[in-house]
């Protein structure tokens, strides 16, 4: 069916037909009333649009997926159930962040040839020595989930204790950001065009963005929690922190990993064009019975749902979580410059 999914802050993940913009529909409810198999039921939302409800938590995200927790536990090959058990346990654990913020972020990086090392080279030589550039570029696409606090310009990782991020509310950036790394010699990005932003050397443009539930799942498990378990997360904090306290007992603490990455580059301005269109007699007679029956298949759900359904079922509007400021990287973007 078309349409978007809304995860909200009652812990319910429900489905909002693109032909019904007051009636959001539990997900389950729907399933329930089709009487589809739970494995492959979700997959067919895999790729649907995604908003998220105003004061929505992580803990809230985790219990609307419950009822699928085994499917995206084989998709993220991840425990997710046991992430969905951890929460559920008291703790007295003070939130970490102000809010858990999920963006999506397209990097481009000139591609340089692999060299080998010499014998009896060392790292700081072969990692040192002039690359050579090829005529390839790597580029990157990544829905990544971090931690943000009011008027600190660092982005944190949620990686470790689950109850001290449970109770934050999550947000879905609605901008996209494409950045631009190299050394100065390019020029990929024109820094004097409008709408190119150039911040710590990284040049980047922004646009807007949804997010799909894949990419969602994507962000908050792979990319943020990282670990197969909260157990396994729980197990690498404490042998991090012992390595910590033998680091600082011995005074090394002059150990530090730096990456940076350089960038510049050049865009052609192209001139506007005018386009002029013809359009064939029919030509959008299939679109038109593909909404016609995708209405009509609405209608017949939500019949079932609101009489065979013990979920409640949301009328009127919902109030979409939207980010405090927009960030990348270490800074806030000021969309004044």
């Amino acid at each position: 069916m078309d349409g978007t999914l809304i995860f909200c802050k009652d812990g319910i993940l429900r489905f909002r037909s693109h032909y019904d913009d007051v009636t959001a529909i539990p997900l389950l409810a729907i399933q329930d009333s089709l009487q589809e198999d739970d494995h492959s039921f979700l997959l067919q939302y895999f790729r649907h649009n995604v908003v998220i409800e105003d004061g929505t938590t992580l803990s809230h995200v985790f219990l609307a997926i419950e009822p699928w927790a085994k499917t995206l536990g084989i998709y993220l090959d991840m425990d997710v159930m046991a992430y969905i058990d951890e929460i559920r346990k008291p703790s007295q654990a003070e939130p970490l962040f102000d809010w858990i913020g999920i963006q999506k972020v397209t990097s481009i990086h000139h591609a340089y040839q692999h060299q080998e090392m010499r014998p009896g080279e060392s790292f700081t030589a072969h990692f040192n020595r002039e690359r050579i550039p090829t005529r390839r570029f790597d580029i990157e696409v990544a829905c990544t989930a971090n931690g943000y606090k009011h008027g600190d310009k660092e982005s944190y990782s949620i990686s470790g204790d689950i109850h001290t991020i449970k109770n934050v509310p999550i947000i879905f950036s609605d901008r996209q950001v494409l950045a631009s790394y190299g050394f100065e010699k390019n020029n990929l990005v024109d820094a004097h065009y409008p709408g190119v932003f150039v911040n710590n050397k990284i040049r980047y443009i922004q646009g807007t963005v949804v997010f799909l539930l894949y990419e969602i799942v994507d962000a908050i498990f792979k990319d943020g929690l990282f670990y197969i378990s909260p157990q396994v997360a729980t197990y690498n904090l404490e042998i991090i922190k012992k390595i910590t306290e033998k680091l600082e007992s011995e005074d090394v603490d002059n150990q530090r990993m730096m990456d940076e990455q350089d960038s510049e580059s050049r865009q052609k301005n192209q001139d506007d064009k005018k386009i002029t269109m013809e359009m064939a007699e029919g030509a959008f007679d299939p679109m038109i019975e593909h909404m016609q029956a995708e209405l009509k298949n609405w209608l017949y759900i939500k019949s079932l749902c609101d009489s065979n359904s013990e979920l409640p079922i949301r009328i009127g509007n919902v109030i979409e979580a939207k980010v405090p400021d927009y960030r990348f990287l270490n800074f806030i973007i000021d969309d004044s410059d």
